[in-house]
């Protein structure tokens, strides 16, 4: 009787493949238990221009606390864009704004938000610091006569709470994986002026 290797099924291999992508999938959702919500969202007309205001309030603190433990720096990215809305074509936009505001934790244990335009913000206690530091942003969308009468128009945020250490070219490559500390939330408001 000659002796023989047994040969791998190749459904056992799919059902294992199969079986590591959703552990990693688990893995990966338990890392984004926090999100990003939007607070008191307001847009007015602020000395003649377009302003939008808003805070930021993020969930899940105990987990933003163990990435900045780790040493790790994240960033709040928020894009606002204004749009006039239209029926049948993509909507034109009006005016669009960024704001980039960092947070790091010091060698002596606090922790510290960079805001723009006021410099740095410090406090032992990440949910307070998060609610002085993000409890109110400010952008700029334009000057106010760019709105017309009895026309519509769409206010859309993008936010999101990213890791600065990721190089581009992992993140493209890996398309699929979200680098993110918080998914990225979107959130739109529509009105007529």
């Amino acid at each position: 009787m000659p002796f023989s290797i047994p040969q791998p099924r190749p459904w056992r291999l799919a059902w294992l493949l199969v079986l590591a992508f959703f552990l990693v999938d688990g893995v990966g959702s338990v890392a984004h238990a926090q999100e990003l919500h939007l607070a008191n969202l307001v847009l007015n007309n602020f000395e003649g221009t377009i302003r939008v205001r808003f805070g930021v309030e993020p969930t899940g603190i105990e987990s933003i606390r163990q990435v900045l433990d780790a040493g790790e720096t994240l960033v709040l990215r928020c894009k606002a864009k204004l749009s006039m809305k239209r029926d049948y074509l993509w909507n034109r936009e009006i005016g669009t704004a960024h704001f980039e505001s960092r947070v790091r934790r010091l060698k002596n244990g606090d922790f510290v938000v960079d805001i723009p335009g006021q410099g740095p913000m410090v406090n032992k206690d990440l949910a307070t610091l998060f609610r002085k530091a993000w409890g109110e942003i400010l952008l700029d969308l334009g000057p106010w006569d760019r709105l017309k009468r009895k026309q519509s128009y769409s206010v859309a945020l993008q936010l999101t709470l990213g890791r600065t250490d990721i190089s581009p070219w992992v993140s493209r490559s890996l398309f699929f994986w979200s680098f993110d500390a918080a998914p990225s939330v979107s959130y739109q408001l529509d009105f007529t002026y």
